[in-house]
């Protein structure tokens, strides 16, 4: 037996005759409360009981301590889960509403082509209006109303980042352009845009709507 299992033991006798020690006392004079002869089997069993249950504590508050570790990191792994399908939800929203806007931005777009198409007119009136005719009464004052619109339409439209495409002179692109028309122009380069059919416009860098344009094809190419 080892020297300190046999202190262990020693100090346990030695409270143990205190606290007989102390029954004594409390007798009193009668000898009514007799105690009897301690028996150290006894003793030592119930010691031994008294260990296994403190090891069966401990195991299970060790099991309880890993069940608590395991719930918290499901909450964790849950709470994980929910704030990045959170962050998706809202990158969803965010791009069901700017495509949203997108629509109804291109239909903005096709009410300015309708005035660059009376401008067009107006301006055509104004300017050529026959041999033999003036130009209609007016017709100053409509070509300068459709330019104010314009100029509204344009304010809104750079209000949401929406810029207009240059075209017109430059190399096809075909990330940004599409070919309505080819054509031949004599002293122009294949591949530039002589003439743009319909503007083409971006926002915030993306394409909104591809530009309509009429590209140069020189005859040595076919």
């Amino acid at each position: 037996m080892s020297e300190p299992e046999v202190d262990w033991k020693r100090r346990v006798l030695e409270d143990f005759g205190y606290w007989l020690d102390g029954l004594e006392e409390d007798t009193g004079d009668d000898g009514a409360g007799i105690v009897p002869e301690p028996d150290l089997r006894d003793l030592f069993a119930e010691l031994a009981a008294l260990r296994q249950e403190v090891r069966l504590q401990n195991r299970e508050q060790s099991k309880a301590g890993r069940e608590l570790a395991q719930a918290a990191a499901r909450y964790d792994g849950a709470a994980a889960l929910m704030k990045r399908r959170e962050e998706d939800l809202a990158a969803f929203e965010a791009r069901v509403s700017r495509e949203a806007e997108n629509r109804c931005l291109r239909s903005v777009l096709e009410v300015r082509d309708a005035l660059v198409r009376g401008l067009e007119a107006a301006n055509a009136l104004r300017e050529s209006p026959g041999l033999f005719r003036r130009p209609p009464r007016g017709i100053r004052g409509v070509a300068e109303g459709y330019e104010i619109a314009l100029r509204r339409f344009d304010r809104v439209l750079s209000g949401f980042g929406v810029e207009r495409l240059r075209t017109a002179g430059r190399p096809f692109d075909a990330r940004t352009m599409h070919a309505a028309e080819v054509r031949r122009v004599a002293g122009t380069g294949s591949g530039m845009v002589v003439e743009e059919l319909l503007s083409g416009y971006t926002r915030d860098g993306d394409i909104l709507r591809l530009a309509e344009v009429a590209v140069n094809r020189n005859e040595r190419q076919e």
